[in-house]
Order: C-alpha cells, then structure tokens, then sequence
C-alpha cells in the first residue's frame, strides 16, 4: 500500500493500489478535502506503520461527474473542486427551469381559457334565468 501526502495541506494518507487505478488516481484529502492525483504525490518516506495514516478517500461519482474538466489538473483546491461543480450543477437545472417556465406558461393558458368559459356559462345562464 503506497503513501502519498496531499499537496495542500501536506498531511500522509495510504493509498490502496485499488484507488490508483479507480477515478483517474484522484482521492480526496481526509483532512482539507482537497482533491489531487495520488500518484502525482506517492512519497516513500513516510511511517510504515499505516495504523498512523489515514486512509485516503475515492469519490467516483464525484470524478465522473466532473469529467474531462479534471483530467487538466494534478490537484485542484477546495474553491476549483467547487468552482467546478458548481458550473456543472448550473447546466442540469437550465434544462429542468426551461421546461417549468414552459408548463408555468402552459398552465396559464389553459387557466385563462377555463376562466372566460366559465364567465361566458355564468353570463348565458343568467341570461336564460332573465328570460
């Protein structure tokens, strides 16, 4: 099992070879939560006891959800991580409130129409009533 320290805030984390080859070798930092390329940072000086080092964590969704974005980079901070999916999560919603404007918009249409067929009955019957 390799150890590798994050780059931003240098703490030691094992990694499983498992996790080298999972997400592109990505991991997130236990500790700041930044994310980076394990093996971009595999060092061999550390303790070889791992009961002392936190295991580093393997987000694969989150990586897959980001996509060719993070293949750019060997580290990212906490503000790229968010900068990124952010800008991912501003993409889904565009589509999802174009379609609500759009049913928002609909409905009323078919409101206002059920609206002046229901004053135009009302006016006949009172008329009928007159009569």
């Amino acid at each position: 099992m390799p150890a590798c320290s994050c780059p931003h805030c240098k703490t030691p984390h094992w990694v499983k070879d498992a996790q080298l080859n999972v997400a592109q070798g990505f991991v997130v930092c236990t500790r700041c939560s930044g994310m980076f390329k394990a093996k971009d940072y595999l060092s061999g000086n550390l303790p070889a006891d791992p009961a002392h080092l936190p295991v580093a964590v393997t987000d694969v969704r989150l990586v897959h959800n980001i996509g060719a974005q993070i293949l750019k980079h060997s580290k990212l901070s906490r503000k790229e991580i968010s900068d990124l999916l952010n800008s991912a999560l501003k993409e889904e919603p565009k589509a999802e409130e174009q379609a609500a404007v759009k049913a928002r918009k609909d409905g009323f249409n078919w409101t206002l129409a059920s609206l002046i067929a229901l004053t135009v009955l009302i006016m006949q019957l009172f008329y009928l009533a007159l009569l």
